[in-house]
């Protein structure tokens, strides 16, 4: 069991726009998806790999925030909060090579607390909690999130953590707040700029070298094209990825934390788990329609070969 908490929205995804417009102009598109975003984005790889996590997030009681629900209400155990604001909406540009941005109404995240979690039945019952989108939650401040790591350590929970990129601008307290939760964090899971950022740095080993020194246990470090690294006090791992033409990388990264999560669950060691991560994101990316790959399909795109290891 994985309990995954944080922001549940509506994405609305435009792709393969060839120019991004100034304000006063319009540009027409061809590929239009409208679909469940936030942790949604990992509880469809997990879904297709056997696995039904718990989903601790708000909802609107509107018609996003119902169509949401009745699409995943299937594959998850239910920790959903429904509120009187109306559901969060992602809109997402892509071009052609797979570079996005996202303008977001933050709606009903502003409801999810510390009470969202503590809520929640069975919680104990998970082997692993990955908490998500914490810059994307006005009021779970970081006091909130450091209690929630530390019960889900005190439960034997590995603890994996993505905040995301801070939407302020990473100012020093944002900074301060991150590097006060490390030390309860399993697996901290940024991308590169997010990692940049938070560190003042400008070379990815040496902002990984500050964050070890401030107590983090690892840090994996999500790369697009090039893969994936992670970090440990006495070793680095990095798996290249692998190649693909990407349609749409919305999600590429969420794709991959699920199935790091599923691969360390299965026994995997860090090696294999960033392999297996990389193997599913890559997949992902690569499909307009029925994005998501079983383990058979994974296990394929491994025995290929064709990510290398460095």
């Amino acid at each position: 069991m994985i309990n995954l908490i944080g922001n549940l929205n509506a994405e609305l995804i435009l792709a393969q726009v060839k120019d991004r417009p100034d304000f006063g102009q319009e540009h027409l598109v061809d590929h239009l998806m409208f679909r469940p975003g936030g942790i949604a984005n990992m509880v469809y790889p997990l879904s297709r790999l056997g696995v039904k996590p718990r989903v601790i997030a708000t909802l609107g009681k509107d018609q996003y925030g119902k169509q949401i629900y009745d699409d995943m209400k299937p594959l998850i155990e239910d920790g959903i909060m429904f509120t009187d604001r109306s559901t969060a909406l992602s809109v997402g540009i892509v071009n052609q090579t797979g570079s996005r941005y996202f303008v977001t109404y933050s709606g009903d995240l502003y409801d999810f607390t510390k009470e969202t979690v503590k809520r929640v039945k069975h919680f104990e019952q998970a082997k692993l909690s990955f908490y998500y989108g914490y810059f994307l939650l006005p009021n779970f401040t970081s006091e909130d999130a450091l209690d929630c790591l530390k019960k889900s350590k005190e439960l034997g929970q590995i603890t994996m953590f993505d905040a995301n990129s801070d939407i302020n601008g990473w100012q020093p307290e944002t900074r301060r707040e991150i590097i006060d939760l490390l030390p309860n964090i399993d697996y901290f899971m940024p991308n590169n700029e997010e990692l940049l950022h938070l560190t003042g740095e400008s070379e990815i080993d040496k902002a990984a070298e500050i964050l070890l020194t401030h107590g983090a246990r690892n840090i994996v470090v999500k790369q697009g094209e090039n893969g994936a690294a992670l970090y440990s006090l006495n070793s680095k791992i990095h798996h290249t990825g692998f190649p693909t033409k990407a349609f749409d990388t919305t999600g590429a990264g969420d794709s991959f934390n699920a199935g790091f999560a599923y691969s360390l669950l299965q026994g995997a060691d860090h090696r294999e788990a960033l392999a297996f991560g990389n193997a599913l994101a890559s997949i992902v990316v690569s499909r307009k329609e029925e994005r998501f790959p079983t383990v058979d399909e994974i296990n394929v795109k491994l025995k290929a070969g064709s990510g290398m290891e460095a």
